[in-house]
């Protein structure tokens, strides 16, 4: 085996320290190696399990190649601006279909009766809209709703909707 010139021996521990950042969703988050922190255990609201965590933020973690990385948002790079991030271009229209018959107070199994499919595709649809809202509730979903609609139109949107 090989060691670096400055007599340290070669254990990976440039792998320990390094820090990945990456976007999914429209959210930048981060990769930080976890291998010498221990776990703390926490209860997230409304359930009754407890959950390992190894940093505050943590969304979530995972072993690779012999060590452990946590999965945390990035605050070091500027959050989107409201407008940035419109609903209708990060949904498809089936997608912003379902939760605006779920903001106007459906039920699953009424959605699904409404848009003629079963309900695990609405259930499906529900999964895949948390995950690109980056929300983990149907109540936090219609909030990231109302919330869209209350924004002010952008300058591009408003010379459009003029020339029409």
């Amino acid at each position: 085996m090989h060691s670096p010139p400055d007599g340290s021996a070669d254990d990976d521990s440039a792998t320990a320290d390094l820090t990945v950042t990456l976007e999914l969703g429209g959210h930048p988050l981060r990769i930080v190696c976890v291998d010498e922190r221990l776990p703390d255990h926490r209860s997230q609201p409304g359930s009754a399990r407890l959950r390992q965590c190894y940093l505050p933020e943590e969304i979530g973690h995972f072993e690779w190649a012999g060590h452990r990385y946590a999965l945390v948002p990035d605050r070091t790079q500027p959050q989107p601006v409201g407008d940035s991030v419109e609903l209708h271009r990060l949904l498809t229209n089936r997608e912003l279909q379902i939760v605006q018959l779920i903001c106007s107070g459906l039920q699953t199994k009424q959605v699904s009766a409404r848009l003629h499919i079963s309900e695990f595709t609405v259930r499906s649809y529900l999964k895949t809209i948390y995950c690109k809202l980056g929300v983990r509730s149907r109540g936090s979903m219609v909030y990231a709703y109302a919330q869209s609609l209350s924004r002010k139109p952008r300058d591009d949107d408003r010379s459009a909707a003029s020339s029409a």
